[in-house]
C-alpha cells in the first residue's frame, strides 16, 4: 500500500482551505441525530430478515476467517456495497428503495393508503423534515 501511495503522490495535488483563501469562515459542522420513521423500521427490519442480510453476514465472516487472502472474491464484495447503497437510501427516503419491484411494494402501500398517507409524504423522511427546520 504503501508502494502504492508514493507512486501515486507525485500526481495528487491537495490543497488546504487556508492555502487557496484566507477570507473564508471555518467551517462549522453540526451533527443532528434524526431516528427513523416507523415505515423506515419496518422496511430495516425486512432487510435484516432477508436473505441479502444473510449473504452479507457471510461475505463478512468468510472474509475475516481466510487472512491468508487479501481480498475477498469481487462478486462477493459487490453484495456488500449494494446492501450498504439499499440502506443508505432506505435512511434517506424510503421511496428511494420501496420501487415497485421490491417484494413489499403491493403491501405496504396499500398499508399507507389505509392510512391515508403516501409514500411521498414527508413525515417518512424524519431527515428530510430536520433538514427542513434548518432553512
Amino acid at each position: 500500500m504503501e508502494a502504492l501511495h508514493r507512486q501515486v503522490l507525485p500526481f495528487l495535488l491537495r490543497r488546504m482551505k487556508d492555502d487557496v483563501l484566507q477570507d473564508l469562515p471555518p467551517k462549522i459542522i453540526q451533527d443532528y441525530y434524526c431516528n427513523l420513521s416507523p415505515l423506515q423500521v419496518q422496511l430495516y427490519e425486512d432487510f435484516a430478515k432477508s436473505r441479502a442480510k444473510v449473504n452479507v453476514d457471510d461475505v463478512i465472516s468468510t472474509a475475516s476467517m481466510q487472512e491468508e487472502e487479501e481480498k475477498p472474491k469481487l462478486k462477493a464484495t459487490g453484495h456488500v456495497f449494494q446492501a450498504l447503497q439499499y440502506l443508505r437510501k432506505l435512511c434517506n427516503h424510503p421511496a428511494l428503495v420501496l420501487t415497485p419491484q421490491h417484494p413489499e411494494y403491493k403491501h405496504i402501500t396499500d398499508q399507507l393508503s389505509s392510512q391515508h398517507s403516501s409514500l411521498r409524504d414527508i413525515q417518512h423522511a424524519p431527515k428530510l423534515s430536520a433538514l427542513k427546520q434548518f432553512k
